[in-house]
């Protein structure tokens, strides 16, 4: 019997190495922390033989979720009994959790900071689901777009693959995506940034009772907004005035797309008639970095279920004042 830790922020990842523990034809027993009695069915299974008289693998899903009680009486358990009829036990936890285990895989997603590793990351999804980007610009684009959920991100590469014959393109991501994409995030995180309050709340009122609305998705986008802000930040002098070079080398430098530069440097071509606010005379690093932590609590709130709109406008009061 072997038992298998597997743990860590990424609901995807945690998915796909679970089927690398799966055995052909073994029975699959699941207990989460919704099962009445899970602990009897746990003993039950430990000490009793297969339904079909084969080997059994044995899903004991988000043990960290466990009241104590149960999860002292539980991973006692897995300690102490071994069974000739199971093949695999294994155990996933939000976090690393102390339960006596065989192997550990850690599966967490990476910062959102760090993109190398998420290009990389949405690769291993997409050999997952058998398909592939044209490049590495469009998983750039399709990460823009959905943000850093992956449960959300693999949902939508597997229909946008299917319907694009397994090659995902910028055109089969703006055809077929998820019609969250509709709700225009930068527009209103850039509103947001520039303090406009009655119409950061009106678009607010307007999205969040869109009935395929995303909290845990908008909050991921407007961190990377402010994200990118205080990449920017930190790397120039403010200053009243900035000019396109100044724009691409900063964009350069700090990694950000040049566009998005440009409208936080308050940059605009003489063709534009829209004015864009210098974002360098409106925030200090404290302040964005200020935001950045706010959001990351948000973040935890929305993935505990706290309600949407009380999320949404405490955001606005915060960053609106």
């Amino acid at each position: 019997m072997r038992r298998i830790l597997i743990y860590g922020d990424s609901e995807i990842k945690k998915s796909i190495e679970i089927k690398n523990y799966l055995i052909e034809d073994a029975e699959v027993v699941k207990i989460d922390n919704s099962v009445q009695d899970a602990v009897e069915i746990l003993k039950h299974n430990l000490f009793s033989n297969s339904l079909f008289g084969g080997k059994k693998v044995l899903i004991i899903n988000n043990i960290d979720k466990f009241k104590k009680k149960e999860f002292t009486e539980i991973t006692k358990l897995l300690s102490q009994v071994s069974s000739e009829s199971i093949e695999n036990i294994i155990i996933t936890a939000s976090s690393k959790v102390k339960v006596e285990v065989e192997e550990k895989k850690e599966c967490n997603l990476p910062k959102p900071w760090e993109e190398d590793k998420w290009i990389e990351f949405i690769k291993e999804l997409a050999e997952d689901l058998k398909c592939k980007f044209e490049n590495d610009e469009t998983i750039k684009y399709i990460l823009d777009i959905y943000g850093y959920t992956d449960t959300i991100l693999y949902e939508e590469m597997k229909k946008i693959s299917i319907y694009s014959e397994g090659i995902i393109t910028k055109e089969a991501i703006n055809e077929i995506g998820f019609a969250a994409v509709n709700v225009n995030f930068e527009e209103f995180a850039y509103m947001l940034s520039t303090k406009r309050c009655d119409e950061v709340i009106n678009m607010a009122k307007n999205f969040s009772q869109m009935h395929d609305f995303n909290i845990v998705s908008f909050i991921s986008y407007i961190f990377r907004y402010f994200f990118d802000l205080y990449r920017v930040i930190i790397n120039i002098e403010p200053k009243k005035r900035f000019s396109w070079p100044e724009v691409q080398k900063i964009s350069q430098i700090s990694g950000v797309n040049k566009m998005r530069v440009k409208k936080f440097l308050g940059v605009k071509f003489k063709n534009e008639t829209q004015f864009y606010a210098n974002h360098s005379v409106l925030y200090t690093k404290k302040d964005i970095m200020d935001i950045i932590i706010k959001l990351e609590e948000m973040d935890r709130k929305a993935k505990l279920g706290e309600k949407q709109e009380i999320l949404i406008f405490d955001l606005i009061s915060y960053i609106c004042g």
